[in-house]
């Protein structure tokens, strides 16, 4: 049966115990609240960029829209510098490099989707970027370059990369590789691109054509 004596004793260790560890419980607390407004001040503070970053690429395509090139290069590179690591930053210098073949600058829009191969928000990104890159590079003279770009991971982009492969091989004059590349491309395409998969089959038709 419990006394008037253990109930104090109890009292008294409580009390020492609290004494030996109430600046370890402080500072647990103060840690885990610390880390409670931390990670909420960290999420405002990636929203606000978030969200600063896609106004930025709103401006970046108005200013396109209105063919005020210089001012949409500006905040693209202002994207880059702020936001690299954002997936507007990548949209804004592939748009910018599809705006720079039109007007056939080819080095400007080299040097664009060299960034988003090799800093892009994503596999996808770098890899529509390798694609564009190959292609712009095959069109600089650079063929073996141009190659060596499309032995980089496709994932699913494998089809194209195989028939720009076709393509440059072909304009080289080597048949049987482009041959090779072609029926590649058609075994890794999906049914879910009948375009593509009829062009293929064209250039295939082609060649077979020429070697009769």
């Amino acid at each position: 049966m419990a006394t008037h004596y253990d109930d104090e004793d109890q009292a008294e260790r409580l009390k020492q115990w609290w004494r030996e560890n109430w600046t370890a419980l402080a500072g647990g607390l103060i840690i885990g609240l610390g880390a409670i407004f931390g990670w909420e001040g960290f999420k405002s503070h990636q929203d606000r960029r978030a969200q600063a970053a896609s106004r930025m690429y709103g401006d970046l395509k108005l200013a396109i829209a209105d063919a005020r090139l210089a001012d949409a290069r500006d905040i693209g590179d202002a994207l880059v510098a702020e936001h690299g690591r954002s997936p507007y930053a990548s949209a804004a210098a592939l748009f910018l490099a599809a705006e720079a073949v039109k007007a056939g600058d080819f080095a400007a829009a080299r040097e664009r989707l060299a960034w988003v191969r090799q800093h892009g928000y994503d596999d996808g990104v770098r890899q529509i970027a390798t694609l564009r890159e190959a292609r712009v590079v095959w069109q600089q003279g650079e063929t073996d370059t141009a190659l060596a770009l499309l032995d980089a991971k496709a994932g699913p982009f494998q089809a194209q990369f195989d028939e720009l492969r076709g393509d440059i091989v072909l304009a080289r004059g080597d048949r049987a590789a482009a041959r090779s590349a072609y029926e590649k491309a058609l075994d890794a395409l999906g049914d879910e691109v009948p375009g593509l998969r009829d062009s293929l089959q064209r250039k295939l038709d082609d060649l077979a054509v020429a070697q009769s």
